[in-house]
């Protein structure tokens, strides 16, 4: 899903800037341990999407995103950061993302390693498959194994599928799959496995949430290339979904029915990770305390199933302040509120307070039942 990283650094920036003039000095943390130590005590992970730029600016939001988290997701790890040219990849900003999580006792998360939205330009220009899969194998390898060990999950393929394609797989047309065509996916991820041994590799996908006709088609879509990544030996250890939640779609929540898809996704041995968890609050009252309240429900209703599976480890949301949301920031239709007021889709407010729906995220992890902690094959730690 596009997020904040796909402004431009100064256009946020000055927004950002723009905002705190509004803000308290510094938001007062909320009275609990966290999200991330009361996820713990059910063997549970919880984290988020963190800015690092934002973090150099506000020491409110550094506050927050410490106390709360225990992981991060960096916004510098698509390939069009690391590698803008053929040359060496630059991994000097994630780097000291990484350093920045580890010093406040959080996991690392890798997003993305493979996305068609952010390929490097020169790409395109690659002159044949052989160069194009050589590129993409380099990249894979070479970025798993700076982090080899030290990172928690890689989100090795992020949105393949489109609803849209003509194609029979419905794979997103991009310049991947022109290039090397739909072998590119198995080569990521095996690539991905022989350079972190450790890591969750996990294949991570948007709009499967609700039954809807087209979503319940895309989980089709989304088994059978799942089933294929089996059958072919594709090494893949979990499944993303990135519960961009929409108030107006809860009419079409199940309860049961996406529990039930929950269990087929755990049926073939595969982890659930929420790793995108926000809501677009178009359709919610404008009064700010009923659509906080309408708001939270959503999120208690979705965690409340999606916790009751053992295989859901992980929640993470796409921020931690309504001040650093893609919902507020890059301008899609979809997310604009008819009445013009500024959504609020996230646990904490522009002023980075807690809201109901952190409220509603501390109930939902305390409520969770106990979740075991496994291990992989390779040793690897399932949360």
């Amino acid at each position: 899903m596009k997020s904040p990283k796909n402004m431009s650094r100064r256009a946020f920036l000055l927004a950002a800037a723009a905002g705190a003039m509004c803000r308290p000095a510094l938001a007062a943390l909320a009275p609990t341990p966290g999200l991330g130590k009361i996820a713990a005590e059910r063997g549970l992970l919880y984290g988020s999407y963190i800015d690092p730029w934002e973090l150099q600016q506000e020491a409110d939001y550094e506050a927050v995103c410490a106390h709360e988290c225990a992981l991060m997701v960096t916004a510098r790890m698509d390939w069009d950061h690391l590698q803008p040219t053929p040359g060496a990849h630059d991994f000097t900003g994630v780097d000291a993302d990484y350093d920045w999580a580890t010093k406040n006792g959080m996991q690392f998360r890798g997003h993305t390693l493979v996305y068609g939205e952010r390929a490097p330009k020169w790409y395109a220009g690659l002159p044949n498959r052989e160069t194009a899969v050589k590129a993409l194998e380099d990249h894979v390898a070479l970025t798993c194994q700076h982090f080899a060990g030290r990172m928690q999950s890689w989100d090795v393929v992020n949105e393949a599928i489109s609803m849209a394609s003509p194609r029979p797989d419905h794979l997103r047309p991009h310049v991947f799959l022109d290039k090397i065509g739909p072998e590119y996916l198995d080569i990521a991820y095996h690539t991905a496995r022989a350079n972190d041994a450790t890591a969750l590799l996990v294949y991570n996908e948007f709009g499967i949430e609700m039954e809807k006709p087209d979503q319940l088609e895309k989980r089709r879509v989304l088994f059978d290339l799942i089933d294929g990544f089996k059958k072919r030996g594709t090494p893949i250890d979990a499944v993303g979904l990135q519960s961009h939640l929409f108030y107006e779609d809860m009419r079409h929540f199940d309860e049961k029915a996406f529990s039930r898809f929950l269990d087929e996704i755990a049926a073939r041995g595969l982890q659930v990770m929420l790793t995108e968890l926000d809501c677009v609050d178009n359709g919610a009252p404008s009064d700010i305390a009923a659509r906080d309240a309408a708001i939270a429900s959503v999120y208690r209703r979705y965690l409340d199933v999606a916790l009751a599976n053992q295989a859901v480890r992980t929640v993470i949301t796409w921020g931690v302040s309504d001040r650093m949301s893609w919902i507020i920031s890059i301008g899609d239709p979809r997310t604009k509120r008819a009445d013009g007021l500024r959504p609020r889709p996230l646990p904490f407010d522009a002023d980075d307070r807690p809201k109901p729906v952190y409220w509603a995220m501390v109930d939902a992890l305390r409520h969770a039942p106990r979740h075991a902690v496994t291990q992989r094959a390779s040793g690897a730690r399932s949360f």
